[in-house]
């Protein structure tokens, strides 16, 4: 197993090399207008490299291994673990069977016109480290998001599954449609308001608390959050779950640690930094299994249910924020940003829902996001273009959130 690169690391003797190989294959699906638009099959074979040879190196990523990559000076070393262990770990998949038929993604009954993406993955991953690791891991995944236009009125659902029905993508579209047929327009002024905020919306956000639990992030300044801080209610837990039945699920990580999941934030505290071993040091702790050989980071997220209805999240006087885009950071010491709101911001009055509020943006903190009043019991799993980590959340009530016109 892995033959050419057990020959590789040998061939370089390096104090520590690593070299992962990723064979990948995908269908992606454009839809405009409820028909197909395109089917791309894609076949992607590489391979990432590194290695220390003193107090040089290299990484990077190679179409090949037949020559040794020119070696610079470099003050962070990736590093690999002292792992000799052999693994090797297939994951049985209906999705397998979408690589030779995609016909049954392609009932896309709706009210309205439809636009978006549908892919099938299936990824290999190997990893040959020079401590005599030796790991492979087959993985698929299916994914995909619906637009429905209403006119000037839109509404947006996403799903992912290791997994596939076509009720994933029947309720995907429902619920798209769903919110392209909320109409007429609220007006609202620049202030503070009570949002629930959807998974869509989550999945977008919570991407970037996770790239700030990595420890790269707190040691280069580039985070809100230290161990042990307080950043969200007590009813807030973000989770890492490399080991949960889910797309962009591992075994081991880039440095042959073996992967495990863990909360990033447990009752609302920053519990865990996610480590590789070059950066474990510095935090005086062990690696986590989330090495990136520079750049720790989660493999993919949860955060955990509650138990309200979203029906009663909806009850009072709330904006129900459907979906975002545009996410940027004023500070990330801070955690301030502001994103601007897409595909249904629904004004509710007492409950009943009075129109769109048109060009609203979120304008405050990843802190202030994570004040969760209530949480929905039911979750979503999705990821799309715009949230490309895979995650599985459910809908959140924060008050007092600020919100301005964009």
């Amino acid at each position: 197993m892995n033959d050419e690169m057990i020959d590789y690391v040998k061939k370089v003797n390096a104090q520590d090399c690593a070299v992962l190989k990723f064979n990948v294959k995908r269908i992606v699906i454009k839809l405009v207008e409820s028909k197909v638009e395109t089917v791309q099959r894609m076949n992607d074979k590489f391979y990432l490299v590194a290695l220390r040879k003193g107090e040089r190196g290299f990484t990077g990523k190679l179409d090949n291994l037949e020559g040794e990559p020119t070696l610079v000076p470099s003050s962070i070393a990736p590093r690999v673990s002292d792992n000799d262990r052999q693994i090797l770990k297939v994951k049985e998949s209906n999705v397998d069977k979408l690589m030779d038929d995609v016909s049954p993604l392609l009932n896309l009954e709706s009210k309205f016109p439809l636009y978006g993406i549908i892919t099938v993955e299936k990824v290999e991953r190997s990893l040959v480290t020079s401590s005599g690791f030796n790991g492979k891991e087959e993985g698929s995944g299916v994914s995909g998001y619906f637009r429905a236009k209403n006119g000037e009125y839109s509404g947006q659902w996403a799903f992912s599954s290791t997994n596939f029905s076509e009720k994933q993508v029947k309720d995907a579209i429902e619920r798209a449609n769903q919110y392209a047929s909320i109409t007429g327009k609220a007006q609202i002024t620049d202030g503070k308001y009570d949002l629930v905020l959807s998974p869509l919306v989550m999945g977008n956000l919570m991407m970037d608390v996770a790239r700030m639990a990595s420890g790269f992030a707190i040691y280069s300044g580039m985070s809100m959050m230290n161990p042990g801080d307080k950043v969200g209610s007590d009813n807030f837990t973000l989770l890492d779950t490399p080991r949960e039945d889910r797309p962009d699920s591992w075994a081991f990580d880039d440095e042959g640690v073996f992967t495990y999941n863990k909360a990033i934030i447990e009752n609302g505290v920053f519990k865990q930094p996610l480590l590789n071993i070059e950066l474990s040091p510095f935090f005086k702790a062990n690696s986590t299994g989330n090495a990136g050989w520079l750049y720790p980071r989660a493999w993919n997220l949860e955060v955990k249910e509650g138990d309200e209805s979203v029906d009663s999240m909806v009850s009072g006087n709330v904006i129900l924020i459907n979906n975002v885009w545009y996410t940027r950071f004023q500070n990330y010491v801070e955690g301030t940003f502001s994103t601007v709101a897409r595909d249904a911001s629904v004004v509710y009055k007492e409950g009943n829902p009075v129109g769109i509020a048109e060009r609203i943006r979120i304008a405050d903190s990843l802190k202030k996001i994570m004040q969760t009043e209530a949480i929905s019991k039911e979750r979503f799993s999705v990821r799309w273009w715009d949230a490309p980590m895979q995650g599985v959340y459910p809908f959140v009530l924060v008050k007092g959130v600020k919100v301005t016109k964009a």
